[in-house]
């Protein structure tokens, strides 16, 4: 079960609940929340032992770079863990917009083909698929991009950073708004941090999940030397 792959993730869950196979989760949060290290340290903890397969799909870093932030924080990296970087891609398409959609689609589908049992996808970030998608029809876009991950029987994180200010605003689009992948997306994670006189604590909190019975509250992330763990509310 993907709760118990961080310890304390399961006091969020209600009896026998988890996040269900086959849903897109959004992971939100504004900068320095640990959005991709949380996701990274999931996902490997769900691999280890298993026969399993995941790719982490990182538009915003080097595989290379990906790897160093998590070795500092104590995530390890599991062997059937696969890590695409748009690295070539971005090289490739300089001059041009490229169809990311299309070409996420026949990244997953080539490492469908050569591990069978790849069962979880993660992305990092919507932000930057974002910058190079034209603004039109972004709803219908990202239904497709949504339905595509659900059919190949993934379980998707898709990483969302917000700012403090707009945590839940709509995208402007010319003279509309927009703010397809809440209202599309299975279940929504925030992660955030709280300000007090004495500290900074970081949290997690669970706002929307189908089909799982959940807590509200917002309950401590904290980083330790072995990794991410989620402790009691921060209340």
């Amino acid at each position: 079960m993907l709760k118990n792959c961080l310890t304390g993730l399961d006091e969020l869950f209600v009896e026998d609940s988890d996040i269900p196979v086959g849903s897109v989760v959004l992971i939100t949060g504004i900068e320095g929340s640990l959005k991709s290290s949380f996701v990274f340290s999931l996902v490997s903890n769900y691999l280890a032992g298993s026969n399993r397969h995941a790719v982490y799909a990182t538009m915003e870093e080097t595989e290379e770079s990906c790897l160093r932030n998590m070795k500092s924080i104590g995530v390890k990296k599991m062997e059937n863990m696969h890590i695409f970087d748009y690295r070539d891609m971005r090289h490739e398409f300089k001059d041009v917009v490229p169809d990311m959609i299309k070409i996420t689609e026949d990244m997953i589908n080539f490492y469908k083909n050569k591990y069978p049992d790849i069962t979880v996808f993660a992305f990092d970030s919507l932000n930057v698929l974002y910058s190079v998608m034209p603004p039109e029809n972004l709803r219908t876009i990202m239904y497709y991009f949504f339905s595509l991950l659900r059919d190949k029987g993934l379980t998707s994180f898709l990483i969302l950073e917000t700012s403090s200010r707009e945590k839940h605003s709509p995208i402007w689009i010319g003279d509309s708004m927009e703010r397809p992948e809440f209202f599309l997306a299975d279940g929504v994670i925030e992660l955030g941090m709280l300000e007090t006189k004495e500290n900074v604590k970081r949290y997690i909190q669970i706002r929307k999940m189908r089909a799982a019975n959940h807590s509200m509250r917002k309950y401590q992330l904290v980083v330790e030397k072995d990794g991410i763990h989620v402790f009691g509310s921060v209340y």
